[in-house]
Formats: structure tokens, C-alpha cells, sequence
């Protein structure tokens, strides 16, 4: 027997009266307007399917390829901020590393009571020159040969760099197999950041971090970004990553291709302290940032449901337009539509300033959990 929901429903970048039709783990149905019988539960607040953070590289203390204890750490302190689904990233692994690290996220991304809904691999066919945090030593081209872990079956999203040699063949050739291509941690040019889109990259990496600045006679990967309506634009919304004018500018120009992305370190979710990432040391400072030890930004600190509020808080969006760029928006951009009957009842209950009151996951409220 279904059960149906009734509440102010946040769903295509609008809130209004709707309801959803729960079926066991799956959604039925879900719309705006009058439940198409008695709602067996009216919640409060407004409902919204479940936050999808498709950058992840670790959290509560931990990265994602810190093996099973961490990643149960992981998956509760997201679930319990609303993060229904996230994709673990792999910054530029060595390829024992990577190996070892996509065989246990398949295994997880198979398991229905996890987050986990396949991995990101940023890297290794980044830019030296943009490569932010991740270990140079380990980035190369994709013309010096493509190990066989990116294209294992767990992977959904790939970040490289258009410009280097056989990035173009290799972006037709994971889109051929159904990943989705972003560009990022690169110096291209407009023109090549172009032809990176024409051969089927369909998202931007946290714009303007790691990539050339936006000049007025250089727009490069950022200025392409904002203006081509064929790719979605990730942005870190912590202020820190982006100063709020251009914020902005990002959700003025893209709107609805705007894809919320936290970038969370193991520093998310948790005090003040030092951790690892790839490797590197990284610290989470009184001021909420994660920098590396000689003071460059070293991914987020911040959890999704804390970027919905500032999206919200900080640029012209309704809460309605920050839900749907960290439900809706993310997983159209790697192929899980996450509002449409027979996709998992991943929803989130949150009050009208963006705070997570409840949690669904596959079709079953869960108890109330601690974030830390």
C-alpha cells in the first residue's frame, strides 16, 4: 500500500501545495496542486526531494577512501544534513589508490541503504598550472595513456582539463559509455572550452576556482560557462571559494544550470582541527575554511544543506531555486533525475529557512541523527 504526502512541495525551482506518492523504496508520483486523494501524512515545512552533493571528497573527519568505518561516518553525517545522495571523489589517485577505492564504492553505491550513488574522479588529467591542492606529481595527459579504472562502472563524473593533449578523444569517448564529462582545474581558452562542449562535456567544475580568472578580452572556461546553456555550472556557495558579487553574476547568467557542489574535505561537519586529503595536510581554521598548511583553499568545509542557505541568503534566489540547484540540478547532471516516478523516495523535510528537519531515505523516514 502507497502512502501519499501532502506539504508545500519544492520541485522544479517553485514551492506550492503538492504532495508525493511513496511506494515502498520508490516514488509513484510527486506534483504541485491537489493530492489526487486523502493525504495519509501532512509534514510540516516544505518537502523537497533529497540533496545530491556530486563533490565529496570526505567529511565528519574522514576521506572517502578511508575504508568502511570511514565511510559510515560519511554517509551518516550527510544523511543526517539531508544528502540523500552523493558521488565520493577521487582527487587525482594513484592508480593502486583508485583501484582498491572504486571496488569498495561500487560495492556501496550497489548497497540501497547507502548515499553513495557512484564516484567523481577529479583527475589525474588536470592542469599543472591550475591544479590547486592536488599532488602535481600525479597529473598528466590523457595522450600519455588513460589507466583502465576511469572507466570502471562505477564512475559517473569526470573532471579534466580540455586542453591537454587527447582530452577532446577522451571526452567522446567516456560520454560514449554514458559518463558525464565536466571541465575543470584548467587554463583553456573559450575556443577550446567550446570545442570541449561540442564533443559532449555537459558541466564546469566549481567555476572560477582552479581555472584562468574571467578577462573581458579572455573570458576562458569561466566566461564559456556562464553563457553556454548546454553545460551546468558548479559553484562552491561557501563565500569563501567566491565572493558573493560574483555569486551573483553565476546565478544571474546560468540559473537553473547552476549545480551547488560543497567540495567537502574531511574538515566538514567537524571542530577546528588538521586532517589528510590525497595525501596532503589540511586544516579547518576558526573561520570554517579547509586550507592546506601553507594557506591555499584545499576544497570545502561545508555540508550541502549549509550551501542551500547560503545560496539563499547571499544571491538573488528564492529557497525553492537553491533546493532545486542541490537536488534536482545535480542529478540531472549525471543522468539520475531524482523527481520522477520509479526513482528512489529520497526526500528531505526542511523548514522555510533551509534547515533539514527530516530525512527520507528509500521510502523510510530516518531516526534523528546526530550530524557530528
Amino acid at each position: 500500500m502507497s502512502t501519499l504526502l501532502a506539504a508545500d512541495l519544492a520541485l522544479g525551482g517553485l514551492v506550492a501545495p503538492g504532495w508525493a506518492e511513496v511506494d515502498g523504496s520508490v516514488l509513484a508520483a510527486i506534483g504541485h496542486g491537489e493530492p489526487p486523494r486523502a493525504a495519509d501524512e501532512h509534514v510540516d515545512g516544505v518537502l523537497a526531494p533529497g540533496l545530491f552533493d556530486v563533490q565529496v571528497n570526505g567529511a565528519a573527519g574522514f576521506e572517502v577512501t578511508g575504508g568502511p568505518e570511514a565511510l559510515d561516518a560519511i554517509d551518516a553525517l550527510l544523511l543526517a544534513r539531508g544528502v540523500t545522495s552523493y558521488l565520493p571523489t577521487l582527487v587525482s589517485p594513484a592508480d593502486a589508490t583508485a583501484q582498491a577505492a572504486l571496488e569498495e564504492l561500487a560495492a556501496r553505491a550497489a548497497d540501497p541503504l547507502s548515499p553513495v550513488a557512484g564516484v567523481h574522479l577529479e583527475g589525474p588529467f588536470l592542469s599543472r598550472e591550475h591544479a590547486g591542492m592536488h599532488p602535481v606529481e600525479r597529473l598528466r595527459a590523457p595522450a600519455d595513456g588513460v589507466p583502465d579504472w576511469l572507466e570502471h562502472s562505477a564512475v559517473r563524473l569526470v573532471t579534466l582539463a580540455p586542453e591537454l593533449p587527447g582530452a577532446l578523444e577522451l571526452i567522446d569517448r567516456l560520454v560514449a559509455r554514458g559518463i558525464t564529462v565536466s571541465l575543470g582545474h584548467s587554463g583553456a581558452g573559450a575556443d577550446v572550452a567550446r570545442a570541449a562542449i561540442d564533443a559532449g562535456a555537459r558541466m564546469v567544475t566549481h567555476v572560477f576556482n582552479a581555472m584562468a580568472p574571467l578577462h573581458h578580452r579572455a573570458p576562458g572556461l569561466a566566461g564559456v560557462a556562464l553563457v553556454d546553456d548546454r553545460v551546468r555550472v558548479g559553484v562552491i556557495p561557501d563565500v569563501r571559494h567566491v565572493d558573493p558579487v560574483v555569486l551573483e553574476l553565476v546565478r544571474r547568467s546560468a540559473g537553473p544550470r547552476v549545480v551547488l557542489v560543497t567540495d567537502a574535505t574531511p574538515a566538514a561537519g567537524v571542530a577546528p582541527g588538521r586532517f589528510t586529503m590525497a595525501g596532503v595536510a589540511i586544516e579547518r581554521g576558526s573561520d570554517g575554511t579547509a586550507r592546506t598548511l601553507d594557506g591555499r583553499l584545499a576544497g570545502g568545509a561545508l555540508t550541502l544543506d549549509e550551501g542551500v542557505r547560503r545560496w539563499d541568503s547571499v544571491t538573488g534566489a528564492t529557497l525553492a531555486e537553491a533546493i532545486f540547484a542541490a537536488s534536482e540540478a545535480p542529478g540531472l547532471a549525471v543522468g539520475r533525475a531524482a523527481a520522477v516516478p520509479g526513482a528512489p523516495a529520497d526526500l528531505v523535510a526542511l523548514s522555510d529557512t533551509g534547515e533539514v528537519r527530516r530525512v527520507m531515505r528509500a521510502g523510510r523516514w530516518l531516526e534523528p541523527m546526530s550530524p557530528g
